[in-house]
């Protein structure tokens, strides 16, 4: 419902209509009175006309100055309005008058927080004037996504003049907002009811209909009868051409643009619908030229911008459509259909990043719509990320299965619900059909999620034919056959992608980590050089130089040069300033961290992700107050996401405030009831206080809205282990088992039970039992593998790994453990089987570490080393991995640089675990 958030004042686009006239000997005061006459009228342009040649005679007349600044507001342009409503409060004008309307005029304005700072305290001496002011108040709280406030505001506006009109249709949709739709039709049919002659109300009851029941017929009728009250009240006209235009129904809009531009033929919104309305027709140049008028007298206004964005876009002028874009939500961020359209004009033009960067913001909303989801898969799959595509359409399909691409989503419907066969005939025969790639991209993700190669490749053949000048083929081919194993053809894939287009991305990141795991990395600098010669402001480009930079051991200072250098590049985009921040905040470096993100917030003040970085700064820095005061404000932002109230919570119970941090849970979890990770925290807050009735409680909760699942069960159970009364946790988990049958967790902890409690014969028995029921369970025989690697049960270990790689064989921790086992037993193979878990994750310090050890197993201890100092340089405070580059370079003789390594590990003292070896260590040097 965040479209109806939107108050009874429209935000209408700026155009400024100066007229002067020459009436120089005209009486101001019947100037005045015939000034008023036209505001009674709403004709703005008359009343300026005449007001203004009133202040030509007597410039420092109070209640001309107020008359202008209403004339102004009425005409369309708050920002003037502002300035003469402040000038006429100067000439001591009657405060009851001119300050709600000066708020109206800011609010108008987007002056949200100011408004809110200069007028939230001030008292009038009119109850109607204060009832009206309090009304703009709680509209501006509901716009800063300040709730209570709003509700405050409202409540005391109704106190003083009960049943006032806009006090009660913003209660109303607040109301909506929060959740009781059917309360606020009544609220809305109560208020017609009470003023049928109210545009304001029919306007409310039609947005109500419109963005709460999705009745379009409904909402038409109330905006019609909206605009039967009153021919020109611009948010009725705006509302029925924006429906109609969504319906694309040409005619009808046509014949609505006809009614606008008969009562206000010179009003922006006429211009701007009838723009909309030559796109929509195809008629593109005319199109062109409407926007290019509006944007020469509005050259900063949102949906100007938008609308100049997307004719650009329909003339396939990418890059001038990504300016206008830009700009639009450098004016007004919160414009989710230009949000869309830019990430649309991303894909058009290959950059995969850039698309998901500018949705990232919709993604975050709590109620993304299927959309932003299907445009985020498109994304992934650009940049050959298909489990990622896969998660991201199984979300547009759970919100809206009839959504078309409506076929396509049904299709991928099916498959997610199990019935696979279908749904890909379906998306056979929909690409099949099509000259767009809507229904190829998901087919492709499903043949290589089901393993089957070789029809995915068909398929990514069949893409490239309709798209041969696209990288995109190119890279998905490359990827499966990475998927493959064949490492040389992959290559080749890569690089046909990286011919087509020079500047697409994620093929230069996969050869540069092809280039790093063959011990290159001086290709993988000059692969990504080149791409920044291709695209020099390609963000990913210059964030992974910096990594490349910091894995060779490069200064400080440099690595942040070239942080430093994307985030003057990347202009409003959050990625290299997060980057930035993330990268000291894992090296402990917080008071720069800090720094970072304090000048991030400033220069993209309501970034979630920037916010949610400031205030984990803040925590790392010790100073909880701010870090409680920044997630406070990003909990404002996001009043329906539980992450700022967890975010909260943390820092709270890390300052000692443990009842706060309560309070905070709850408030998570009564915006997000069946939220886990607040399910979590607070079963571990009631057992830190000892209190194992209320987690317990919390867990039997869990388990009546998951009854089905595992989860609830696993927790409970862990409840009663913690307290090692593992015959009932025995019982709680056999109970789980018998609701959620095969769930490999709960499979798991029963056998931890068995074996705690020494009954390792039952142990046993289970697993067979479990593995006989379960023969394709790859994360049990992982399980087991685990636990006899912890025993040192290596043979048993080895078997388990490989039993677990015959089902799975891209399963990198499988073989991570694996390479390990071979390399600590001196087998052959190590090295295959580290590199290939190092490529399907890439950037693990883990993984590399046991990468270096497989290498030093097979005699390739110089290239050992080289691994080792990468692993070091991406985690540089973690002692282990210190000790293990030290152990290597006395391997091979360079007993200069481990003496530099053992001697930062002996200043930890018997802090480090290993202290003693260090210290054995150093002596032989």
């Amino acid at each position: 419902m965040n479209h109806v958030k939107r108050t009874f004042a429209s935000i209408l686009l700026i155009i400024v209509a100066a007229v002067t006239t020459a009436c120089g000997a005209d009486d101001p005061e019947k100037l005045i009175a015939s000034t008023k006459a036209f505001l009674a009228k709403e004709d703005a342009k008359s009343a300026i006309i005449q007001i203004k040649t009133a202040l030509q005679e007597d410039p420092d007349n109070a209640e001309a100055r107020f008359l202008h600044g209403k004339a102004l507001l009425l005409g369309g342009d708050p920002a003037a309005a502002v300035i003469e409503l402040r000038k006429a409060l100067e000439l001591r004008h009657s405060q009851d008058a001119v300050v709600p309307e000066l708020v109206r005029a800011l609010y108008a304005d987007g002056k949200y927080q100011l408004l809110l700072d200069e007028f939230g305290q001030t008292t009038l001496s009119d109850a109607r004037a204060q009832a009206d002011l309090l009304a703009t108040l709680a509209v501006s709280h509901g716009s800063l996504g300040q709730r209570d406030l709003a509700l405050r505001a409202i409540a005391n506006s109704l106190r003083l003049v009960p049943d006032y009109g806009p006090a009660k249709i913003f209660e109303a949709r607040l109301q909506a907002d929060g959740g009781d739709l059917p309360g606020a039709l009544r609220a809305a049919d109560a208020q017609i009811q009470r003023d049928p002659r109210s545009p304001e109300a029919w306007q409310l009851k039609g947005d109500l209909l419109n963005y709460g029941q999705r009745d379009v017929e409904g909402a038409l009728a109330a905006y019609r009868q909206a605009l039967e009250v009153k021919q020109n009240f611009v948010p009725a006209h705006s509302a029925t051409l924006s429906l109609l235009i969504a319906k694309q129904d040409v005619a009808a809009a046509r014949k609505q643009l006809a009614q606008l531009n008969q009562v206000l033929p010179s009003h922006p919104q006429t211009a701007y619908f009838a723009g909309n309305i030559e796109l929509l027709d195809k008629n593109v140049d005319k199109a062109r030229g409407i926007a290019q008028a509006l944007l020469r007298v509005a050259p900063k206004n949102a949906l100007v911008l938008q609308l100049a964005g997307a004719i650009e876009f329909e003339k396939r002028s990418y890059l001038q459509a990504e300016t206008h874009l830009t700009r639009a939500l450098q004016a007004n961020p919160e414009q989710g259909t230009a949000r869309q359209m830019l990430a649309l004009t991303y894909l058009r033009l290959t950059q995969p990043a850039k698309a998901l960067a500018s949705l990232q913001p919709l993604l975050e909303k709590p109620d993304p719509a299927s959309s932003t989801y299907a445009l985020a898969a498109e994304a992934h799959l650009q940049a050959g990320d298909l489990q990622a595509a896969e998660a991201s359409l199984a979300r547009a399909a759970e919100i809206d299965p009839s959504d078309k691409r409506t076929q396509t989503a049904l299709a991928v419907s099916r498959v997610l619900k199990g019935n696979a066969e279908e749904g890909i005939s379906t998306l056979r025969e929909l690409a099949a059909n099509d000259q767009g790639t809507t229904a190829d991209l998901p087919l492709i993700s499903f043949m290589v999620r089901n393993k089957d190669f070789s029809g995915a490749l068909q398929a990514i053949d069949a893409l490239e034919k309709k798209a041969p000048e696209s990288p995109v083929a190119a890279n998905l081919r490359a990827r499966v056959m990475m998927q493959q194993g064949k490492v040389e053809q992959a290559r080749q894939g890569f690089e046909q992608a990286l011919k087509l287009q020079p500047s697409f991305y994620p093929a230069t990141s996969a050869l540069a980590q092809m280039a790093l795991l063959d011990g290159k990395p001086d290709e993988a600098q000059r692969l990504v050089d080149e791409a920044l010669k291709a695209d020099p402001k390609s963000t990913p480009a210059l964030l992974t130089s910096a990594r490349l930079m910091a894995s060779r051991g490069a200064p400080r200072e440099e690595i942040i040069a070239v942080f430093t250098g994307a985030i003057q590049q990347g202009g409003n985009d959050p990625a290299p300033r997060l980057a930035l921040i993330n990268f000291h905040l894992a090296s402990r470096d917080f008071k720069a961290a800090l720094e970072v993100a304090q000048s991030a917030a400033t220069s993209l003040p309501d970034n979630v992700e920037i916010l949610d970085a400031l205030g984990r700064a803040q925590a790392a820095t010790g100073d909880t107050n701010q870090a409680i005061s920044t997630f406070s404000k990003l909990s404002q932002i996001l009043p329906r996401s539980p992450l700022p109230n967890l975010r909260l919570a943390d820092v709270q119970w890390a300052g000692g405030k443990r009842e706060a941090a309560m309070q905070s849970l709850k408030r998570a979890l009564s915006v997000a009831p069946d939220n886990l990770q607040a399910q979590r925290a607070m079963v571990d807050a009631y057992l830190a206080d000892n209190n194992t009735a209320q987690a317990a409680a919390v867990a039997r909760e869990v388990q009546k809205q998951r009854p089905a699942q595992d989860i609830g069960f696993l927790m409970e159970g862990s409840i009663a282990a913690s307290r090692q009364q593992w015959d009932q946790a025995l019982t709680i988990y056999r109970q789980g088992l018998a609701a959620a049958p095969d769930s490999t967790e709960l499979a798991t902890r029963i056998h931890v039970a068995l074996v705690t409690t020494k009954k390792q014969a039952a142990a046993d028995q289970h697993a067979v039992d479990w593995l006989k029921s379960h023969p394709a369970d790859a994360a049990f025989r992982s399980y087991l593998g685990d636990t006899a690697l912890a025993n040192r049960q290596l043979a048993v270990a080895e078997a388990r790994y490989r039993e677990v790689l015959e089902l799975q064989p891209d399963n990198a921790l499988a073989l991570n453990n694996l390479a390990w086992l071979l390399a600590t037993t001196k087998k052959p193979g190590a090295v295959v089987v580290a590199r290939k878990a190092a490529v399907l994750l890439p950037d693990r310090p883990a993984i590399m570490n046991t990468l270096a050890m497989a290498l030093a197993s097979e005699g390739q201890t110089a290239e050992a080393v080289r691994v080792m100092k990468q692993a070091v340089a991406l985690q540089d405070r973690n002692p282990q991995l210190r000790l293990e580059l030290a152990r290597l370079l006395v391997q091979v003789g360079d007993k200069s640089a481990a003496k530099v390594e053992l001697e930062a590990l002996a200043a930890l003292g018997t802090k480090f675990p290993m202290h003693n070896e260090v210290s054995k260590m150093l002596k032989t040097l």
